[in-house]
């Protein structure tokens, strides 16, 4: 039988109010006894997509926070503000998110080339 591995709570943060317009941040949180703190993994994810690829969920920090049942989605959302509005935390994974798309794009355009050219020749 599969056993179901618990990996914690989910929720998700629209970026849009802190100037990241098309972008949400998915955080993943779960209490560590060992620890007595919440493990905080979060993602940026653009928000006009429905699949979930790897270029597209992008980790970006993973660490321990205080908090309780009660307080926990209030202290991510306040470390999701000091980092958008206070340190541009986001800026970097956004220009990387957007690169990326780009070099996708141009080699798709280039495969195409490859390809139609392929069949002209035949």
């Amino acid at each position: 039988m599969t056993r179901l591995r618990r990996m914690g709570y989910t929720v998700d943060v629209d970026l849009k109010d802190y100037g990241y317009d098309g972008y949400s941040v998915e955080c993943t949180y779960k209490y560590m006894k060992k620890k007595e703190k919440y493990l905080l993994r979060m993602g940026l994810k653009p928000n006009d997509s429905e699949n979930r690829i790897k270029i597209e969920f992008q980790e970006i920090d993973t660490q321990y926070i205080s908090g309780t049942r009660e307080t926990i989605e209030n202290h991510i959302l306040r470390i999701i503000e000091q980092a958008a509005c206070h340190h541009k935390f986001f800026d970097k994974y956004i220009e990387r998110y957007e690169y990326e798309c780009k070099c996708f794009d141009i080699g798709n355009i280039i495969l195409e080339n490859i390809l139609r050219n392929q069949e002209e020749r035949y």
